[in-house]
């Protein structure tokens, strides 16, 4: 596809580099830079003393000398792009908008180019939305629905959202009513505004490209999604709101460093006695308090991430077993009997050099095979489960070189789907691969990744049918990691198609003994097998936590 470029000139920030140069690498064309050409007035110094926002001073030294984002950095594209043909453009105000003169869009036309990226101009109206085949896309790093308007990734800050939102849209003649092409959600970096701006503009830099590949592949259909803010506008803070935004700042980094190093995760397995029927329902609701498993371990040990069958009259759970000391999961296997939830047997199911977690448990074909969370090993591969010795053996790898987190793997349509969240990103971005036959080859699934949402992206347990629905558990981890469970009820799958829409939403129960959070469940015969936890300080934690820091301090 061939697209044009609104800019400035030829200074980009590095986002926007690295956003151009995903679509070139992909075989995409940067065919025009439709530079505007206004002349931008610079007043004298006594101008500036007469006319400087003095009620914004505090801001605007605290951004100018403080915050560099990456993101943000300056970069010069001169000769980057040298197939790229140029245009200078002046345009001509009416109200707030701008509108290109019909010269200049008579210029731009014989490109035939299929989409234009405004990376520069103001607030543009007119004939320009309509020069390209797909129109003007712009990006707004910010939830379109609760925070229009500026400065980019503070307000969720100043006001302890724990959620970014960010969208790409094709630009219409409404202001801020256009058509989203993607959105995403993303963790509120609440102790570093300069964190939360780089993970805004970075994790945005692929989206036109995948655009494209719904195009070529015929998905167009989300191009007529209009969108309807309902937030207000906000504008650069005061000297007041700056000075309670930056004790905001601190306070939110004095109770990070706290938590990050007094508090710690002490997970444990339960067992919920009723069938999926029975305990899912459409909407948020807390589950009912499960059988916790009785485990005697030491304090710097917990369990979590179970998967289980019933086999001969005996649940066979298959879960992490981490130990703080040496910051280290293996996969442990228990036998528990079903009336009293009684450990009848324990057995090390699997321990390599590195660490192991999440081992998906499921069925084929009358066998029962695992796939362990492996992705500092590097591969994704695949054991076969035998249930009388508790024990995991290999078989091969599905997928080799590559960081698959929290895997899952299930058959649906007359294909295996696989799908994970990354390395990068393991709480965020979701992707799939695909095969026709169990044991591959597998293939990338059109437009990885598929999803980027903190709240419901990262496999949470089992995918399962409901009332003839395709549900399939995530985890939110919207305001910590493991918080709360979300069941996205998959809607679209295939090759070249996902979506999928929340259907409910699993939260601990207040009272529970482990009620700070969850991030399993797996449907068993006629239970539901979860995990939940509680944070503790735990001294072997503390202690490994600040001899990290120090090494990076130093370092």
């Amino acid at each position: 596809m061939k697209f044009g470029v609104l800019c400035n000139g030829n200074i980009f920030q590095q986002w926007q580099v690295e956003t151009i140069n995903r679509l070139v690498g992909a075989g995409h064309s940067c065919s025009l830079l439709i530079v505007n050409a206004n002349v931008v007035e610079h007043p004298g110094f006594r101008q500036k003393l007469l006319h400087y926002p003095y009620s914004k001073a505090l801001y605007r030294a605290w951004f100018r000398f403080m915050v560099r984002p990456e993101a943000k950095k300056s970069v010069d594209i001169s000769g980057l792009f040298p197939e790229s043909d140029e245009i200078s453009c002046l345009t001509t105000k009416k109200g707030y908008a701008e509108y290109f003169d019909k010269k200049d869009i008579e210029s731009i036309k014989p490109y035939n180019l299929d989409f234009i990226l405004r990376f520069g101009f103001g607030i543009i109206k007119g004939e320009i939305l309509d020069a390209a085949k797909y129109g003007v896309w712009s990006y707004h790093h910010d939830d379109d629905r609760k925070y229009r308007g500026v400065p980019t990734g503070f307000w969720e800050i100043m006001f302890g959202d724990p959620v970014n939102a960010a969208i790409l849209q094709r630009l219409t003649n409404k202001l801020d009513s256009g058509l989203i092409l993607r959105k995403a959600y993303f963790k509120t970096i609440n102790h570093s505004w300069e964190a939360n701006i780089n993970n805004l503009f970075f994790g945005s830099t692929e989206w036109p490209l995948q655009v494209c590949t719904e195009i070529e592949n015929g998905n167009i259909a989300f191009l007529s999604v209009a969108n309807s803010p309902e937030s207000v506008i906000y504008k650069l803070p005061g000297n007041l709101k700056m000075l309670h935004f930056l004790i905001r700042l601190a306070t939110n980094k004095i109770i990070f460093q706290y938590r990050d190093l007094f508090l710690t995760e002490k997970w444990n397995v339960g067992i919920i006695p009723v069938s999926i029927e029975k305990l899912i329902k459409p909407g948020t609701f807390s589950i009912q308090e499960p059988t916790w498993l009785k485990i005697n371990t030491k304090k710097s040990i917990y369990h979590a991430d179970p998967f289980g069958v019933l086999k001969n009259g005996k649940f066979k759970i298959v879960c992490e077993e981490y130990d703080y000391r040496t910051a280290k999961g293996v996969l442990v296997s228990f036998q528990v009997e079903p009336q009293s939830f009684k450990i009848e047997k324990k057995t090390i199911a699997l321990e390599r050099e590195y660490h192991l977690a999440f081992p998906y448990l499921f069925e084929n074909e009358g066998n029962y095979y695992c796939i362990p969370e492996n992705s500092e090993g590097g591969n994704v591969d695949l054991y076969r489960f035998d249930p009388p010795s508790g024990k995991l053996f290999f078989e091969q790898a599905l997928v080799e070189n590559l960081k698959a987190v929290d895997a899952t793997l299930f058959n649906y349509n007359g294909f295996w789907w696989l799908f994970f969240t990354d390395r990068v990103s393991t709480n965020e971005r979701l992707h799939i691969w695909y095969s026709t036959d169990f044991l591959g080859p597998y293939l990338p699934h059109a437009n990885n990744p598929v999803k980027v949402d903190v709240r419901s992206s990262r496999p949470a347990g089992n995918p399962f049918l409901l009332d003839g629905k395709l549900l399939r558990p995530s985890q939110d981890c919207a305001k910590h990691s493991g918080n709360r469970i979300t069941v996205n009820e998959i809607l679209r799958l295939s090759p070249t198609e996902f979506s999928e829409a929340e259907y409910a939403i699993l939260c601990p129960s207040k009272t529970s003994k482990y009620a700070d959070g969850m991030h399993t469940v797996c449907v068993a015969d006629g239970a539901v097998i979860v995990d939940g936890k509680r944070e503790v300080f735990i001294w072997q934690a503390f202690v490994r936590k600040l001899t990290t820091k120090f090494k990076k301090k130093f370092n």
